[in-house]
């Protein structure tokens, strides 16, 4: 089986220029599809094109989002979408237009359109790789982890049937397969580290990840290597925050080659916090000079997050679904896209405390970053509510759900599959 072929989950970031004059009627569009999904309005109404998501079995999370696109001109504007998805990309756009009561609707306002035939060719000659991609479940796909749930939904409903029997062998059994799959899986981590040194050097593939973990001592083995080599976090510029005292203000560039990705940023109407799980989706633009840097760290994250990262937990967070960061434009500006449980609030605060030399390694290459950083933290925010994008649209395939609950969830699942004992029996020990 090839690697296009495996169910495992992916994720397709699309960016399409909006035809002049239709961004209006497309956000309203986008508005009465996201207000469906959140119960607030009957579906597909009137004829109103509607995106029926519930029927979807592959898509974990989806979300819509309108854009400036500085490239074509100062009013130009282009449609965000981002997906995650179980299987290949044919068979995802096959169900993303079965389930779109009219594409037109959404993609028709979009330039070089062809109609839903050549819709795949529409969306591969848009779609962009991710530099940096990190799940928190990565061989778990949509029906397995609702399977999971709804497993654990059943644990009050059944009673105890008593034991099966010795089954610690197969536990153990099971224990050492999931040993040699994490060894396994964390073997290409050198060649990681030999492409990235062929393409930005020695010098950069040594500064990118010692950028990232210079605040990380709280890991035995980032503390000796930054005991070893004197890496620490540099000092602070400034005893006092950087940020701006008036926080009522549309966000405006900080500094010359700055943008605002959006006008819409801090509308009335833009919540942060919708549901237990939210969005967040960032755009910030790059320092053509920093650009090899930024891509060595994107190289650093992502090779820990398919090698090393545990299920569930990048470097001790363990909020975040998806993540991903992607260059587009030449390289010209950085994109992250978010799927994250609580707070926006928290889930920054969360970033800050557990991976802050991180966030600087990631963002000090952008313009109008805080000279402190993220240890500035009034002014980090600041820096990236100005750089972030309203979401039209959200979508969850399993909205109540924390990482927590998943983990637990699978862990249950996985072990009634290996034990073969009553759910009654086996809770207790998860």
């Amino acid at each position: 089986m090839t690697r296009e072929d495996h169910p495992v989950p992916r994720g397709l970031t699309v960016l399409a220029a909006i035809r002049p004059g239709e961004q209006g009627p497309l956000r309203d569009v986008l508005r009465a599809i996201g207000n469906d999904i959140k119960g607030k309005s009957v579906s597909a109404e009137g004829g109103r094109p509607h995106i029926d998501f519930a029927r979807s079995r592959t898509i974990h999370f989806a979300r819509f989002a309108i854009l400036r696109d500085p490239q074509r001109g100062p009013e130009a504007t282009r449609l965000l979408f981002s997906s995650n998805y179980d299987g290949t990309l044919e068979s995802h756009l096959a169900e993303l237009i079965d389930i779109t009561s009219d594409m037109d609707a959404i993609w028709g306002r979009c330039e070089d359109y062809q109609g839903v035939t050549a819709f795949p060719a529409f969306i591969r000659a848009r779609a962009h790789e991710a530099e940096a991609f990190y799940m928190a479940f990565r061989h778990e796909t949509v029906e397995t982890i609702r399977h999971a749930c709804a497993l654990r939904g059943d644990v009050w409903d059944r009673t105890a049937e008593g034991s099966s029997g010795d089954k610690a062998g197969a536990r153990l059994a099971a224990r050492l397969r999931r040993a040699i799959e994490r060894l396994v899986r964390a073997a290409p981590v050198l060649a990681d580290l030999v492409r990235v040194v062929r393409r930005h050097g020695f010098a950069t593939a040594v500064w990118a990840p010692n950028k990232i973990i210079a605040s990380l001592n709280r890991y035995p083995a980032f503390r000796f290597a930054n005991l070893l080599t004197g890496n620490r976090m540099p000092s602070r510029k400034s005893i006092y925050s950087s940020v701006v005292l008036d926080n009522c203000a549309p966000p405006q560039p900080y500094v010359d080659g700055d943008e605002i990705p959006t006008a819409f940023a801090t509308a009335p109407t833009f919540r942060e916090d919708v549901i237990v799980q939210n969005q967040l989706t960032l755009v910030t633009v790059v320092d053509p000079q920093q650009v090899h840097r930024v891509k060595a760290v994107m190289a650093a994250i992502d090779s820990y997050a398919k090698r090393l990262a545990p299920p569930g937990s990048l470097i001790g967070i363990s909020t975040i679904h998806f993540v991903r960061w992607l260059l587009v434009d030449d390289d010209r500006r950085l994109v992250m896209l978010s799927d994250y449980d609580g707070s926006w609030e928290n889930y920054i605060d969360e970033f800050a405390e557990m991976i802050l030399s991180g966030l600087d390694a990631i963002w000090e290459t952008s313009f109008g970053y805080p000279p402190d950083g993220a240890r500035d933290l009034p002014a980090f925010k600041r820096f990236l509510r100005s750089h972030q994008v309203p979401a039209e649209v959200f979508f969850s395939a399993y909205p109540d759900q924390t990482i927590l609950n998943v983990a637990d969830n699978l862990r249950l699942a996985r072990a009634m599959d290996t034990a073969n004992e009553p759910l009654t029996t086996l809770l207790p020990t998860l």
